[in-house]
């Protein structure tokens, strides 16, 4: 009788085990969806498009991207940590997802934990980008203009929370200063408005301002990245100018929710690598300012980890608790 439950039990346990490995071998054998919270056409969507039609002709089968913005990406986010953990369904998300949401909105409806992550893709700093009406040619010009003037030199946000608000809360703290935000419904009319002079500056994406610094429509004084950018190598980052806590970035990764048998993450680990390394993908990425940056599941978890402590603290210190 023993024996008998001994086998039982075994028996049991080796069929929980080959359920998901039998899965993940027959893994894929239909369309591959990819949720992207934020809107068509838009950087991410971008990054998810090019990731989706390399993706389907490694795996032999359609990767589409399904768009689900709105509510700070937390609509996209949702959709996918309910969906099926059986490698059909992937998300693309950010540091605003992943790092910035849990902690200012009191109420979200998934967790950090709802998701596997699978590989980072890339990153993109953002720089100081001020009008060219601003009389200051040099951070430290702008610093010392900055303090003789609290209150009244003015950043362009795109809402409470929003990591362009965020950097400058991080730089009123490391500098000294007193910048007043002053909130846009975008980053485009936002930026439009520091290159006609009405707005002081704003931290942008580097794509977008490294396009209108060529033009001579702004100065970008610093950016938020390790090491210089191949975008604006005469800009110096703000480690260089002696901040180095102003060390951040917009970063895209790859996730599948939690659960999804292990050997498909591992296997669009290596898929979306590879994708990453090709030349025309890796160009085109480069060319819009993005550093590109394949990496292990580990690895993109302790991004969310690091990125979670930059933030905590400046949430905090403002007192941001959105419903």
């Amino acid at each position: 009788m023993r024996l008998r439950t001994l086998i039982l039990a075994g028996a049991a346990v080796l069929g929980a085990t080959a359920a998901p490995l039998a899965l993940a071998q027959a893994w894929p054998s239909r369309p591959i969806t990819i949720i992207n919270p934020y809107a068509a056409g838009g950087p991410t969507d971008i990054v998810a498009r090019m990731l989706a039609q390399r993706l389907s002709e490694s795996l032999g089968q359609p990767v589409v991207v399904s768009n689900a913005p709105g509510a700070s990406t937390m609509i996209g986010a949702e959709k996918a940590a309910r969906s099926p953990a059986d490698g059909y369904t992937l998300f693309i998300g950010s540091v605003t997802t992943f790092s910035n949401n849990p902690l200012m909105y009191k109420k979200i409806r998934y967790k950090v934990e709802d998701f596997a992550p699978i590989s980072m893709i890339a990153r993109t700093p953002y720089t100081m980008t001020v009008a060219p009406n601003l009389p200051t040619k040099d951070f430290a010009e702008f610093v010392a203009y900055a303090r003789q003037r609290p209150g009244k030199v003015f950043n362009a946000t795109t809402g409470i929370g929003a990591t362009n608000q965020l950097l400058g809360q991080m730089l009123n703290s490391e500098a000294g200063i007193q910048l007043a935000d002053v909130a846009y419904k975008g980053s485009g009319p936002a930026l439009l408005d520091v290159m006609g002079g009405q707005v002081d500056l704003t931290f942008d994406g580097i794509n977008t301002s490294a396009q209108a610094l060529k033009a001579g429509k702004v100065r970008v004084l610093a950016v938020t990245s390790e090491k210089r950018s191949s975008a604006m190598p005469d800009v110096p980052t703000f480690a260089e100018l002696g901040y180095p806590k102003m060390n951040a970035s917009f970063w895209y990764g790859m996730f599948a929710p939690t659960g999804t048998p292990q050997p498909i993450i591992e296997r669009l680990n290596r898929e979306i690598g590879a994708a990453l390394r090709a030349e025309d993908i890796r160009n085109r990425l480069v060319t819009d300012g993005l550093t590109v940056e394949p990496s292990t599941p580990q690895a993109l978890s302790a991004t969310i980890t690091r990125d979670s402590q930059l933030w905590g603290p400046v949430i905090k210190a403002l007192g941001i608790e959105l419903e």
